[in-house]
This record gives C-alpha cells, sequence and structure tokens, in this order.
C-alpha cells in the first residue's frame, strides 16, 4: 500500500478514506474552478504564464462507435512562481492523468480539470493523459457521417470556437499556439486527413485489423485550427503542384468533373496570395476534403480545409454566378492560411480579422485573376446588402465584438464580421491607396507570423505604411454600430450650370454618429447636353456638406453619390435623381443606361456595375418606406422580359419575390403574380444564356402560385416541358415537389410519393423529408416542431443539416396562419439552441421562424417576448436582427395598403 497505509486498517475504512479524499479534491478544484467556458480573465492569464506547447495525440477509431478513447503528452513552459492552472476539457472522461510524474486527480469542474501547483515547475512541464470524447452525428466536437448511399462512415472534427477541449484536454484559445503530433488508429480501408502529411502508415495491421496513422508535428497553431478527417475518402484527380482533394466514394464520379476546376483556382489563388502578402504559403501541404453536411461553407484549419461538399458538387443546376460563389470560398478559405492560421487573432473578439480580411482578399484576388467575373459587382450585389440587412438593426453590434467568455462566441458569426468587415476593408483601400494598404498587410504578417495579433497591431501597421492617421478611421467604423444614410440635393442656376451639391448622412439608428466617408459621386448628363458624365471624388465626416469641385459644372440630369460602390452605408437617391432614373433603367433607346457604349462606361461591366448600384438604389426607396413596392414591382416585370444580365435579373427577381409575398397584400398583387410567373416562364423557355434560364427557372420555382404556373411547375416535372439545354438536378426536381407541397397542390401528394421511389439516394430522402415540412396541416407542423425539440444526443433526431433544410418550408410565407403559433415556443427553444447547435444554426432558425411571419400580431409576439426580463444578451440581439424586416413588412404595408 502506497503512502504509509496503516495495515491495520479495514478494506472499510480504507475506502472511506479514499472517498473522503476524492471529495476533498473535487471541492477543492470546485473552488479553484474559473467557472464555465474559457473566460477573457483566464485566457490572459494562462498566455501570460504558459508558452512552448507540444502536444502528442493519440485516438483510436472504432466504426460506428460513439466514443473515442485516446492518449496525450503536452509538454509545455510556465514562467513565474507555480500556481494551480486549468486545463479544458468537457464532454468526456478522464480515465488517467499525471502532472511531471505524479499521479493526480480526474475530477473535471465546469469544463477544467486542475493541475495542481505543487506538482507545477517554473520551466517545463509534462502533463499526460488516457480519456474518452464523444462522437455523435450532431452536437460534438467529433462528427460521425453516414453515408445513406453505400453505408459507408465518416469522421471529422469541428473546434471552432472552443470545442477543441470536447476531444481532448487543451488549452483552447487561440493566443496558445502550439504544435500538434497525431497518431490515428483506424480501419485497414480508411484514410486520415490531417494538418501535415502522413509520417506513415504502420503496413502491419494490428490485432483488431487496424491501421495506425502517424502525422509529424505542425507549425504553431491555435487549437480550434487542428483538426482531422479519417473514413474511406477517395481522392479526385492527384495532380503534382495542386492540392490534394477528397471525397467520400459514393460522390466519386459527381466530383471527378469538378476538382479540376477547384484544384486550378486554388492552385492560381495559392501563387496571387503569396506574391501580394509577400509571404510564401505558410504550411508543409494543403488538402481540400468534401465534407457532407458540414455546417459551414467552409473551415480553414491549417494545411486543410473542409469543404461543405455542395459548396463544389452542385445540387442545382449551376449557373456562372454559383461558381464565381465556389471560387470566392474556396479563396476566402485559401486567405484564412495567411489570415487566421499564420497570423491568428488574440481573442474571438477580434474574430473579423481573419473573416473580414479573408472575404475581402477572396474577390481581390479573383478580380486580378479573372477580372472578367465582374467581382466588385458581385461584392455589390451579394456582400453588401447582408452587411446593410443587419446594420439598420436594433440588433447590430460594432465589428469589434465584445466577448467575455468563449463560450459566447458563436454571437460573433454574422453578417457583421463576414460582410460588413470586408465592406469597410474596400473603404479602407479607397482611403489608403492600393500600395500603402497592401504594405500594411504585408508589414502586419511579417511581423505576427506563426503568432497572434489584434486589430491595434494591424491599425499600427497601416499607420507606418501609409503615414496617415488610421487609428481615428479605425475607431469610427470598428467600434460603433450601425451605419450611415447618405443623400444628395444639387441646385444649379439659371445658366444650367450647379450652384450647390450637397451631400448629408444621418446614422440609421438613434446614436447619432457620424463617420468618415470617402466616396466618389457622379454627375451624369442627358446624351442632348452633350456633356461626358463625370466622377467627383470627395470625403467628408459631418453631418452635411457640400462638394465645391461641383459648383459651376454643367447642371446634371442625375446624381449618385457612391459609384463603384466604394463607401459604405446606405446611399438614397433623391427625388429628381429617382425621377430621371426610372424610366432610362428600361429604356433601349441610344443614350438611355441600357447603351453599352457611353463613354464613361467604356466597359461593359462597368456599365452593368452601375445599372446594378441604380437598381439598387431604388429597392433601398422601398426598403425604408419612401416609395411604393407595387411601383418597384411594376418597373422590375417591364425590366425582366428583356434584362440580359443574369446576376442583375437574378437580384431584381429576388427583390420583386420580396415585395410580392411579404410587403403587397392588396388586390393588385394577383395580377402581377399571374405577369411574373408569365415573364419567368419565358424567360426560362427563350433566354439565349444557359444561366438565365437557370435563373428565370428557380425565379418561377419561387414565386408560382396560380393554377397556370402549378402546372408548367407539374409540366417540368413529368418532363412535357424542358429547360432547353439545362438538365435539372435533383434538388431542383425536390425544390418544384416542395413548391407544390406548400401550396397544398391536389396532385402533390402523388408527385411526391413517385419521386420518393425514385429517389432513394443520401440526398434524395433529405430533401424528401424537408419538404414534408411544408405540408399545410396542423397535424404536419406539429410533428416537425416536435423533431426540432429534440435533443442533438437523442437517436430518434435527425441530423442537423436535415433541420436546416426543412426550416424554411416549414416557414412557408403563405402558411403564416399555421406557424405563427410556433413563434413563441421557437423563440423559448433560443437557449438551447445556443447551448447545443453549430453557430449558424440559431440564424437560420430566427430567420426562418420570424422571416415567416409578415403580420402585427406576429410583431407583437416577438416583442412580448423581448420584454422579458433577464433574456440572454446575445439572444436578444439576435431577435432584434431578425425582428427588424418583420417590423419593416408592417410599417410597409400600413403605409402602402395595396
Amino acid at each position: 500500500m502506497a503512502h504509509g497505509t496503516r495495515p491495520q486498517l479495514s478494506l472499510l475504512a480504507g475506502l472511506a478514506i479514499i472517498a473522503a479524499t476524492l471529495t476533498a479534491a473535487a471541492q477543492s478544484s470546485a473552488q479553484m474552478s474559473p467557472g464555465a467556458g474559457i473566460s477573457h480573465e483566464l485566457a490572459i492569464d494562462r498566455a501570460a504564464r504558459i508558452s512552448d506547447l507540444h502536444y502528442d495525440l493519440s485516438f483510436d477509431l472504432k466504426p460506428h462507435a460513439d466514443t473515442m478513447p485516446g492518449k496525450e503528452t503536452l509538454r509545455f513552459t510556465l514562467a513565474g512562481k507555480p500556481a494551480a492552472l486549468p486545463i479544458d476539457f468537457r464532454d468526456g472522461v478522464i480515465s488517467s492523468a499525471t502532472l511531471n510524474g505524479q499521479t493526480i486527480t480526474t475530477a473535471l469542474t465546469d469544463g477544467h480539470l486542475i493541475l495542481p501547483a505543487k506538482f507545477l515547475h517554473a520551466g517545463e512541464n509534462k502533463f499526460e493523459a488516457t480519456f474518452t470524447s464523444r462522437i455523435a452525428t450532431a452536437g460534438a466536437a467529433i462528427t460521425r457521417y453516414e453515408d445513406k448511399d453505400d453505408g459507408n462512415e465518416y469522421i471529422y472534427s469541428l473546434f471552432v470556437p472552443m470545442d477543441a477541449s470536447m476531444a481532448f484536454p487543451c488549452f483552447d484559445q487561440p493566443d496558445l499556439k502550439a504544435g500538434f503530433a497525431l497518431a490515428i488508429d483506424v480501419p485497414d480501408s480508411w484514410t486520415v486527413i490531417a494538418n501535415t502529411a502522413k509520417l506513415y502508415r504502420s503496413t502491419v495491421l494490428d490485432a483488431r485489423d487496424e491501421m495506425v496513422w502517424r502525422f509529424p508535428e505542425s507549425k504553431p497553431i491555435s487549437t480550434y485550427l487542428f483538426a482531422f478527417a479519417a473514413g474511406p475518402w477517395a481522392s479526385v484527380n492527384p495532380t503534382p503542384g495542386k492540392p490534394n482533394v477528397y471525397v467520400r466514394k459514393s460522390q466519386l464520379k459527381r466530383a471527378e468533373p469538378e476538382v479540376p476546376q477547384l484544384q486550378d483556382i486554388t492552385a492560381r489563388g495559392m501563387a496571387w496570395l503569396a506574391d501580394y502578402f509577400q509571404q510564401p504559403f505558410p504550411f508543409p501541404k494543403y488538402d481540400l476534403v468534401l465534407i457532407p453536411g458540414f455546417p459551414f461553407g467552409g473551415m480553414e484549419h491549417a494545411g486543410e480545409t473542409f469543404l461543405r461538399e455542395d459548396v463544389v458538387l452542385f445540387r442545382t443546376a449551376p449557373t456562372a454566378a454559383d461558381r464565381f460563389g465556389r471560387n470566392i470560398t474556396v479563396l476566402h478559405e485559401l486567405t484564412h492560411q495567411w489570415f487566421g492560421d499564420l497570423v491568428t487573432m488574440r481573442w474571438f473578439d477580434d474574430l473579423w480579422l481573419k473573416e473580414g480580411f479573408a472575404q475581402y482578399m477572396a474577390y481581390r484576388c479573383l478580380d486580378s485573376l479573372q477580372p472578367a467575373d465582374g467581382a466588385w459587382k458581385h461584392f455589390y450585389e451579394d456582400i453588401k446588402p447582408q452587411a446593410y440587412g443587419i446594420d439598420e438593426t436594433q440588433g447590430t453590434t460594432p465589428i469589434f465584438q465584445n466577448i467575455p467568455n468563449l463560450k459566447d462566441a458563436k454571437s460573433a458569426y454574422g453578417a457583421i464580421v463576414y460582410q460588413k468587415a470586408p465592406a469597410i476593408l474596400k473603404q479602407l483601400e479607397f482611403t489608403l491607396g492600393q500600395d500603402a494598404f497592401r504594405d500594411g498587410l504585408r508589414l502586419y504578417l511579417k511581423q505576427h507570423a506563426y503568432a497572434n495579433a489584434q486589430w491595434s497591431d494591424l491599425v499600427d501597421a497601416f499607420h507606418a505604411a501609409s503615414g496617415k492617421d488610421v487609428r481615428t478611421w479605425a475607431d469610427s467604423w470598428v467600434l460603433h454600430r450601425g451605419m450611415p444614410e447618405v443623400s444628395a440635393t444639387f441646385s444649379c442656376d439659371a445658366h444650367g450650370k450647379l450652384a450647390e451639391l450637397k451631400l448629408h448622412q444621418q446614422d440609421v439608428l438613434p446614436d447619432n454618429f457620424l463617420w468618415p466617408i470617402a466616396t466618389n459621386i457622379l454627375l451624369h448628363y442627358s446624351v442632348e447636353t452633350r456633356h461626358q458624365p463625370e466622377t467627383i471624388r470627395f470625403s467628408f465626416n459631418t453631418a452635411e456638406a457640400v462638394v465645391p469641385e461641383a459648383t459651376g459644372k454643367p447642371c446634371p440630369d442625375y446624381t449618385f453619390a457612391n459609384v463603384g460602390d466604394q463607401a459604405y452605408g446606405r446611399f438614397l437617391l433623391d427625388p429628381q435623381s429617382e425621377a430621371t432614373i426610372r424610366p432610362m433603367l428600361t429604356s433601349g433607346m441610344a443614350g438611355g443606361l441600357t447603351n453599352p457604349s457611353e463613354a464613361e462606361l467604356a466597359r461593359q461591366r462597368d456599365y452593368n456595375f452601375l445599372r446594378s448600384m441604380l437598381w439598387g438604389a431604388l429597392w433601398d426607396n422601398v426598403h425604408v418606406a419612401a416609395s411604393s413596392p407595387k411601383s418597384y414591382v411594376e418597373l422590375a416585370l417591364n425590366n425582366l422580359l428583356s434584362e440580359r444580365d443574369e446576376t442583375l435579373f437574378r437580384v431584381i427577381a429576388g427583390h420583386t419575390t420580396t415585395a410580392l409575398h411579404s410587403y403587397i397584400a392588396g388586390p393588385s398583387r394577383t395580377p402581377l403574380v399571374s405577369k411574373f410567373e408569365i415573364i419567368a416562364t419565358t424567360r426560362m423557355q427563350q433566354s439565349d444564356a444557359p444561366g438565365m434560364r437557370i435563373n428565370s427557372f428557380r425565379t418561377l420555382t419561387g414565386i408560382a402560385e396560380t393554377s397556370n404556373g402549378l402546372l408548367t411547375l407539374k409540366q417540368l416535372l413529368s418532363g412535357s416541358l424542358k429547360v432547353p439545354g439545362v438538365e435539372l438536378r435533383q434538388l431542383d426536381r425536390w425544390n418544384l415537389i416542395g413548391r407544390l407541397i406548400s401550396l397544398n397542390d391536389p396532385d402533390a401528394a402523388t408527385i411526391f410519393s413517385i419521386e420518393q421511389q425514385r429517389d432513394k439516394s443520401g440526398d434524395g430522402q433529405k430533401y424528401a423529408w424537408s419538404v414534408q415540412a411544408g405540408v399545410p396541416t396542423a397535424a404536419a407542423k406539429e410533428k416537425y416542431f416536435a423533431q426540432y425539440l429534440l435533443a442533438p444526443t437523442d437517436p430518434t433526431a435527425k441530423p442537423e443539416d436535415w433541420f436546416t433544410q426543412s426550416l424554411r418550408p416549414f416557414n412557408n410565407w403563405n402558411q403564416s396562419t399555421l406557424t405563427e403559433p410556433y413563434l413563441r415556443r421557437a423563440l423559448d427553444q433560443l437557449p438551447e439552441i445556443k447551448h447545443d447547435r453549430k453557430i449558424f444554426f440559431l440564424g437560420a432558425w430566427l430567420g426562418a421562424f420570424i422571416g415567416g411571419q409578415q403580420s402585427a400580431s406576429a410583431l407583437t409576439i416577438v416583442r412580448d417576448w423581448l420584454a422579458q426580463p433577464n433574456i440572454d444578451a446575445d439572444l436578444r440581439l439576435k431577435v432584434l436582427e431578425s425582428a427588424d424586416e418583420l417590423e419593416r413588412t408592417v410599417r410597409i404595408r400600413q403605409r402602402f395598403p395595396d
């Protein structure tokens, strides 16, 4: 017996002493616990004490197992006088642990194991543990995907923002970077992909018919960037000098035609970014793994990016814009290898340092690699609206978000970091100039390589590169929420000259903040005047500012205060400019805006960019209830029959659909819908470009509701009507069926049954389950909502991506009477969703349940929920954000009843 236990003690007495000792140890641990999650205070304390971390991890993956046994050796250097040190581990069990050779308790408190001060050393320390972690189809850091197509199983990790500590004991904070060595035991038929290239794979099966894959230690990376994927992955088109791409076996044939383009844009992007940053690719290798059901578009693990499978393997017939979006996602994740992995934010309040720059540089890179794609027009159409959509709400936040604990870090993800941050970076490059902006980034990456930084470090780098006061600019745009609403007014004298052009800005929120704004102002002239359009660069930071450069210039027929989209904010048209622009937008006459040969718009994409921005300005006037939604729809329908720009067609059609589903409820709605159906059907059949035919098909699928419209959908499903030159894919077909179901078409049930028999694929099963959420009966809604309430650990629960797919059908715009009773219940479920679900699920949940409503009574339900005391602050903001569009809908309907 150890520690001098007296032999005369009985076994019972000995056990009592042991139990008392363990109880005391647990109580002591509880007293020392820093609390649940990882607080910023704990992170700061540990970062000051710990350095030079090296993890050596060993995992054992068995087919269909619910747990993952593991072993760990962690070496780290400790500074100062030893004091108790929490290491993070939750959702698992530690079976044994030693610290510098001394056995320590394995009792966990609030997700931490307390390393006792008496066994810690100043200098090098070694922690060893054996443990077991959980594997599940949802709600776990280690996720299992069961392929319903061939029965194979795939396992992958996802640790952002603080879920590495659900898989193994670690110091789970971004500024304690470490080297990670890894060994994984897997079945012989499996392949393992990790942060580094495999060191070796054992050539002899062990006693359990498993192989050991060993990976050498990585460069220093944060815990959330460590990752692995295991299963019978198939390698697609292995090509020297290009990234390896892996896909599940059942999707190999679908992947083969898509992967070469994926590899090509990645290799070209890697070369461009390395040159732009003057920093070679920071890791020894780069792999792409296509993960089915992945909750994000992609995740930038160091040396290996996980991409959601359907980002690459399109489930619907793709357009050029879809392929553009895929390129952006690939380049976004690639940029992260520098911005996020090489240099990582010190804490998640600076999440935008990686996400904002990755998004902005993806567009910057693609604009250089493929200028004909019109990257900045896409940026305006796809990025800016999402940023403005949250920044105009009471739920918005500054770009820099205070995150007191990493358990709340999920709330930082959203349009503020993914859309607003890149948008203000575009403004910053315009303000500093391209060379100073680039040189500042180079300096920042050089100074903080394989380490951590915060936004003030980036500001300092831009200041050093430009010599300008970047701090004042950054304080305004990074530390303050909201955005400016900018309008222009102008007057002309009796001689046809501009007497005054004035810009006005006001905060869209009641905070009354004023921003520094740099923009290009367009002065447009009619053809009859023989004056060429002029652009004036102008900066101001006051509520009103006269543009002195404009005085004395010929009187324009309209002005637009943000041509080229360099500035950030809502830029409204003055009444005179709106009246001038409306007839020009659909005019085919020489000199009108549809004439691509105007001198100031020498290239077609610049011309299309301007038209897109002007259409956007018209929609902004509707959005703020300054113009009638009906007048916008009438103008849009007149244009859509002849519109040749595919992405602008998509945007205008989308706004028109919003107006018809949300804003217009009077008797004029039905004839507008009927006309829209006819236009979409005509363009689907007769447009020259395949992309336009696909966009028209998608539009028709989303707006058909008359008997003629639904008949067209059924003809498309039966094959009696086709989209010329376009082969509909399975999700296209399920979307058609979902539309029929949601509108209670009498043939919907029969068509559904036929398709369910026809498509027995794994994806087909998910789509079939999802579209049935749109069945317009109270019984169907209750059945699906009961499923939504199941915990991720419940064996009868559907995978999270199935839930996500079904939320919109459940909350169809035309079923608000059926779904309104679930609105309060959906809001009450938010704490569980925040705790149990992946980062973006909460936004999808709110967007569906609140977004499916249009009534004042639904708005009252939301307001009553918000009026409760002690609501989680993050959840309050998320609800305020989602509720803004419902409030806007009610307001627009009241102002424009028809």
